[in-house]
């Protein structure tokens, strides 16, 4: 009697626990094979190595990685032309397409989970805000490229995001924080000799220490930076530098060595078409020919329009302006469905508890029947520990109903009846079953053996 007992209730606590809410992921399988990616990254590094020197035909490489990467389904691959392209169009003064792009790139990299990729596409498009003049907005982005760069322990990239915050710091006019992250991102880009990333750093702690009027360090910072951007043939780093040392000379009243740095920024700019650059060597080259020569003012005054135009026209404005509020909202859902997962989460562990502990509490059960405690008590508890049990399945159900009835009163009612009329007459045979199972062996305590008895007795009478 006792093992039927025990293996009708094994057998019930298994359709508890299988009934438990289970969910898996599967692993999606890649469409690509080794070579077809492999030509994807070859565009893609051809793209990045004739960036500075031949823009349009590093944007025709991206394209071409962008277009094999979606034919063989690398999903990867589609993330990197993407964010590649971006950074092109940038560097050009579409801000407006760039950020598209870098934004598109982030949702793709987001999707399949690619931190490193999400890492790149966050500290990008907080340049882009940066360069609009958005500083807060664009140290939103950095410093969620900070936290990615840090739980991948990535040294060499968490270095470039501190400079950039860095320099975000500095345009909103906050000199220590500014110096505290640059001096940050130099200390670790020269453990680990990085002078590919070096040039930016060091040209920023030049403009630091010119704002603060420390015009020798500035100088010496901004050799620093020219000597490695140029052995690394980073364009726009020179260009950045020679225009930020152009400024300096200007304000110091050093016009032809400011006239110098301009010419060459300028020049370097328009065969990299850099536009940024363009906008701010034509300005110093405006301002130095003020009063001097009308015509020539004139002239660089609208390379300067010219350039400002291509970044800034209200067109392109309007446009950021409403791929920002979009990835806003985006990224509101994005946090809104984490916390539904968190909250489901937390249900999931408790509906996972209570599967675990309700055959427990049968276990328990079966052994106080066995043990000298009152009948009532034991018949109470056997009552409650059904109700658990039905009512968890009732629980279960629930969510279930709800999806079939789509929410809808009468539908959700006649199911809810339909499983009522089903379980409650299972309810009350089971009660009736385990209430005389229960109280039948609560009724016969174990017996001391008859062997000990005289053992006792000697006990006693010694």
């Amino acid at each position: 009697m006792r093992l039927n007992l025990t293996s009708r209730v094994t057998f019930l606590c298994a359709l508890i626990c299988i009934s438990t809410y289970i969910s898996a992921q599967q692993t999606k399988k890649n469409h690509y094979n080794l070579s077809d990616s492999t030509a994807v990254e070859s565009l893609l590094n051809k793209s990045r190595k004739i960036q500075s020197t031949r823009p349009d035909s590093a944007l025709i490489y991206a394209k071409q990685a962008l277009e094999l990467s979606r034919k063989i389904a690398y999903k990867q691959g589609e993330g990197n032309s993407l964010n590649r392209m971006g950074v092109i169009y940038w560097k050009n003064g579409r801000y407006n397409r760039a950020l598209s792009l870098l934004l598109s790139s982030l949702k793709l990299r987001e999707e399949i989970n690619d931190e490193l990729g999400m890492l790149k596409s966050l500290n990008d498009i907080g340049i882009i805000y940066s360069d609009q003049g958005d500083n807060v907005q664009a140290l939103t982005y950095h410093f969620k490229a900070k936290a990615v760069a840090e739980s991948l322990d990535d040294k060499k990239r968490t270095s470039i995001v501190l400079s950039n915050i860095g320099n975000c710091y500095l345009k909103l006019n906050k000199i220590d924080s500014a110096l505290s992250f640059e001096l940050q991102a130099y200390g670790i880009q020269h453990s680990l000799n990085d002078k590919n990333t070096m040039p930016n750093t060091l040209s920023i702690l030049g403009d630091i220490n010119y704002k603060i009027g420390n015009i020798p360090m500035a100088l010496e910072y901004y050799r620093l930076s020219v000597s490695c951007a140029i052995e690394n043939d980073d364009q726009s780093a020179i260009v950045d530098t020679y225009n930020s040392i152009a400024r300096l000379f200007l304000k110091s009243s050093q016009v032809d060595s400011s006239f110098h740095y301009a010419s060459n920024a300028l020049k370097t700019a328009e065969a990299a078409s850099y536009a940024e650059g363009i906008y701010n060597a034509s300005n110093l080259l405006t301002e130095y020919y003020h009063g001097k020569n009308e015509h020539e003012e004139f002239r660089y005054y609208k390379i300067a329009i010219a350039a400002r135009d291509s970044m800034f026209n209200a067109a392109r404005i309007k446009e950021i302006q409403t791929l920002s509020f979009n990835e806003a909202e985006r990224q509101q859902a994005i946090a809104a469905e984490k916390k539904r997962e968190a909250e489901k989460r937390i249900i999931d562990l408790q509906l996972i508890g209570i599967a675990i502990f309700i055959p427990f509490f049968f276990l328990f059960l079966l052994m106080l029947s066995k043990s000298r405690i009152h009948r009532r008590i034991i018949e109470f508890m056997s009552v409650v520990s059904l109700l658990m049990c039905f009512e968890f399945i009732t629980l279960l159900l629930h969510p279930l109903v709800q999806r079939i009835s789509n929410h809808l009163p009468v539908i959700e009612l006649l199911i809810l009846i339909t499983l009522a009329a089903i379980l409650v007459p299972l309810h009350h045979r089971l009660t009736r079953w385990l209430h005389d199972k229960l109280a039948h062996l609560s009724d016969h305590p174990a017996k001391i053996p008859a062997a000990s008895t005289p053992k006792m007795r000697k006990i006693r009478n010694h």
